[in-house]
């Protein structure tokens, strides 16, 4: 009998911890992808998203200084492109519920490096606040639609 009582408080014991782990995993089911497209974006001819947001992090797609409203390059050259970029990525943001602040990551694509002190003295005109994000910069023989630079980035929700 006592082997009966505990061979059954056994079983009852396995039988909630299996139904308690099955509650757990689908209570932490992955987060769901969402595309983030902010108001005025002109959709792009090449396929891709210009935002995924998973969870809390937000990934941009690369960004040149492509006008929103007709999807055409900025004229001027570097810096009227940048500026172009740095207010896209910024809508985008906004769309998500965030802002430069939550950047944490950013590759720059620079056409020519004799552009990059230039780019720095820019950069950071937008990102002030510490920490900095990480930031690759690398030159690059040629970007799409004769860009002169293009930036990707991720951001994390800050709470």
């Amino acid at each position: 009998m006592k082997r009966n009582m505990l061979v059954l408080a056994i079983f009852a014991a396995a039988l909630y911890t299996t139904q308690s782990l099955g509650q757990q995993q689908s209570k932490s089911a992955p987060p769901r992808k969402q595309l983030i497209v902010a108001a005025g974006y002109h959709a792009s001819t090449s396929p891709l998203s210009p935002g995924i947001l998973v969870g809390d992090t937000l990934y941009l797609s690369g960004s040149v200084g492509s006008d929103p409203a007709t999807g055409q390059l900025v004229t001027g050259g570097f810096e009227p492109e940048l500026r172009q970029i740095m207010s896209n990525v910024q809508a985008t943001l906004k769309a998500a519920g965030m802002d430069l602040s939550d950047v944490v990551s950013v590759t720059a694509y620079l056409g020519d490096m004799n552009d990059f002190a230039r780019f720095n003295e820019i950069y950071r005109e937008y990102f002030k606040s510490q920490p900095l994000p990480t930031r690759s910069t690398v030159a690059v023989k040629q970007l799409a639609r004769e860009a002169h630079l293009e930036l990707t980035m991720t951001a994390v929700r800050s709470h």
